[in-house]
């Protein structure tokens, strides 16, 4: 029979002691098991520290006092994020075990594979969904708690030619002799390997080993208490730091976004980010979010001939493998050849890449550099942490004797297991209409410009919201995407201000695809009582501001060379005028005139440029404001109250426009389902305005 892991009497996290907070503070709202707590403690603690566990690799498990259950990371869930809830799976231990002991071997590599994953979802107590980590059979065989990371110090290590001879000098005995494993393929064999070493292990020490080195992939270290193990882990790490001779190889955090401040536009180095990006696209590969890496590993790779030259051979890691493809595409020479290379690549790896390193080359004024690409920037962050892991071992293990890479067979098994498929496929998460697309949002913090930014959030692309007001874009941000909505303040009347924004946008996300103009302002005067500071600020604003952007985002996507679309947000008084209204029925009509004169010059580039006229959208509104409410009552004779269902009843559908159905609208143009789609306007009032 199994236990219950609730069963009264039981410690539980409040009966813990000598044990730091989470670093998110207190853990769930109710008392939870003890080992769970645990887990939950451990894990954070180590998926927040890039030099331990890169992107969502490694895992963690606990096994109760009784012994009968182990509490072990989910697979496809990251370490950092596991709560009370979520990112693990409680299983049965004997049951794990007895995995091992069932007669696989016979059977063909695919098959017993997928046999493993299938006796491993039976030992599945609760939650019944969860899918436990692919290596929870080598955590059974290990003591109460586990840890095992891919600390990038000691994989520089481990990828070394000489590893077997030098790492009991490195790692010492502190901790009891390491057992070492040589590489073998993850999964079902690594599994048998390491449970036939442990049995040895146990014949000569006595004991479990605590410390199990893992041949190019990684470190397990079991103990019986969790702080200790948490201890021992990190003082195998900061040992394999010290033995490359680094404190850090990735920066303790990833920003989204790269401010290129109005004052240092004149002394930044000209960006070459947009011209790899367009490079990718016209190679056939899917849109993608790409950054330059600024780490200073990337900078020490790129000085380094030899190590380039280890780059193109192969991969070390299979995580390498699988979140930075086995290796990079390398640009040389000339960017008008880039395209022809980057079918060369995808011909032959098959897939579309993930490291793109431009190799400097002065006689073409070429800035060098590392270059990450991803549908998004989570993603983006993940290769990142993982590559850099990579030139460390192509620059330090030189005091191993070079690096080891993995064979042939054991990348194409890597890139052939369903297991790896299923956590790159988590990661990438589900196809979206515009998925990897880049956008600039004017507007963006409020009303119809936030509504607008969501839609395209919601549809895969990537947002930089440009707005005056940094608190409501700081507001809009806590509830949109994390990572997809990049609030930048910038004045969209001022030409710095706007090239500054472009270029933090090239910074952070590596070009432009999609341009939505959506800031305005509508003051509601009569003609005999309008205010010239009113009439000129509108202008400003609804003209000036649109030009100004769309002159930023044509020269990006110019240099980016692979298209991009321009949405103007007009309005259906750009259409039919309205009554006490003189600024924005010349701003909006002006909007669909700079629309239609811009689609004739842009086309050539690829460029489409169109315009959305929405009707009244009073939800979120700034321009819909109260004092707005009041002056249109008193031009309509009714009460303020009324205003809404006034509007909303001329329409033939009579329903209220959203801020939804407008981003709906733009998706649609922006998307390829609208690539003959150039010079129109598109109006979504619910049939207000007629246009023929």
């Amino acid at each position: 029979m199994k236990s219950n892991p609730s069963t009264p009497g039981r410690r539980t996290r409040a009966n813990i002691k000598k044990r730091p907070p989470a670093p998110t503070g207190r853990i769930g709202n109710n008392s939870i098991p003890l080992e769970l707590a645990e887990l939950i403690e451990i894990s954070r603690i180590v998926g927040r520290d890039p030099d331990m566990v890169q992107g969502g690799g490694g895992n963690t498990s606990v096994k109760t006092r009784m012994g009968n259950l182990m509490y072990v990371k989910a697979s496809g869930t990251t370490l950092r994020d596991m709560d009370d809830h979520r990112g693990w799976a409680l299983l049965d231990l004997a049951q794990t075990r007895a995995v091992l002991e069932s007669d696989l071997e016979s059977l063909p590599q695919a098959d017993r594979e997928s046999r493993v994953l299938q006796l491993l979802q039976l030992c599945v107590i609760k939650p019944l969904a969860a899918r436990p980590s692919v290596e929870s059979n080598l955590h059974a065989q290990l003591g109460r708690v586990v840890i095992h990371t891919h600390p990038i110090g000691l994989n520089v290590l481990l990828s070394s030619r000489d590893s077997r001879k030098i790492f009991a000098k490195v790692i010492g005995a502190k901790f009891g002799e390491p057992l070492y494993i040589p590489y073998v393929d993850p999964g079902y064999t690594l599994a048998m390997r390491v449970a036939r070493e442990i049995d040895a292990y146990k014949r000569e020490h006595g004991q479990l080993p605590r410390v199990v080195l893992l041949e190019n992939h990684g470190l397990f270290v079991a103990e019986e208490d969790a702080l200790k193990c948490l201890e021992i882990s990190r003082r195998v790490t900061s040992l394999g730091m010290k033995w490359i001779g680094s404190k850090r190889v990735n920066p303790e955090k990833f920003d989204p976004l790269v401010s290129v401040s109005e004052d240092s536009l004149e002394n930044l180095p000209s960006l070459q980010a947009a011209e790899v990006r367009g490079a990718l696209a016209k190679g056939g590969c899917q849109p993608v979010v790409l950054r330059r890496d600024e780490a200073p590993i990337a900078s020490e790779f790129l000085e380094s001939d030899l190590a380039v030259q280890y780059a193109r051979k192969g991969p070390f890691t299979p995580d390498q493998i699988v979140y930075c493809r086995a290796e990079p595409l390398v640009f040389e020479g000339s960017p008008a050849d880039w395209p022809k290379r980057v079918m060369d690549y995808r011909s032959r790896i098959g897939i579309d890449p993930r490291v793109v390193i431009v190799w400097h080359n002065p006689k073409n004024k070429l800035l060098g550099g590392v270059y990450y690409a991803a549908p998004d920037l989570r993603q983006l962050g993940v290769v990142a942490e993982v590559y850099r892991g990579s030139m460390a071992t192509m620059l330090r293990s030189v005091r191993a004797g070079g690096p080891r890479f993995l064979a042939g067979a054991q990348r194409a098994f890597i890139e052939g297991w369903e297991v790896e498929r299923f956590r790159a496929a988590l990661l990438g998460g589900s196809a979206h209409r515009i998925q990897g697309k880049v956008a600039v949002v004017t507007g963006a913090a409020s009303g119809l410009g936030k509504g607008i930014a969501g839609g395209l959030t919601r549809a895969g692309a990537t947002v930089l919201a440009l707005d005056m007001n940094r608190d409501t874009l700081e507001a809009a941000r806590a509830e949109l995407p994390v990572g997809k909505y990049l609030p930048c303040q910038g004045d969209v009347t001022d030409e710095v201000s706007v090239a500054s924004a472009f270029r933090t946008l090239e910074a952070s996300v590596g070009g432009l695809d999609i341009l939505v103009n959506a800031a305005g302002i509508a003051p509601p005067f009569p003609l005999v009582d309008f205010p010239l500071s009113a009439w000129r600020k509108t202008l400003e604003v609804n003209l000036t501001g649109y030009f100004l952007c769309a002159r930023e985002a044509a020269r990006l996507m110019i240099r980016q060379g692979s298209g991009g679309s321009i949405i103007n947000l007009t309005s259906k008084s750009g259409l039919e005028a309205s009554k006490e209204n003189s600024a924005y029925n010349a701003t909006k009509a002006g909007e669909i005139h700079l629309m239609r004169g811009w689609a004739l010059e842009l086309g050539r580039a690829g460029i489409r440029v169109n315009c959305v006229a929405p009707g009244n959208v009073f939800k979120g509104s700034q321009i819909w404001n109260e004092e707005y409410l009041k002056a249109c009552a008193r031009k309509k004779g009714i009460k303020p109250e009324e205003v809404i269902p006034y509007y909303t009843s001329l329409s033939p559908l009579g329903k209220e426009i959203e801020p939804e159905d407008i981003a709906n609208a733009v998706t649609f143009l922006v998307s390829d389902e609208a690539r003959n789609v150039t010079g129109q306007t598109l109006v979504v009032d619910g049939g207000q305005v007629m246009v023929r």
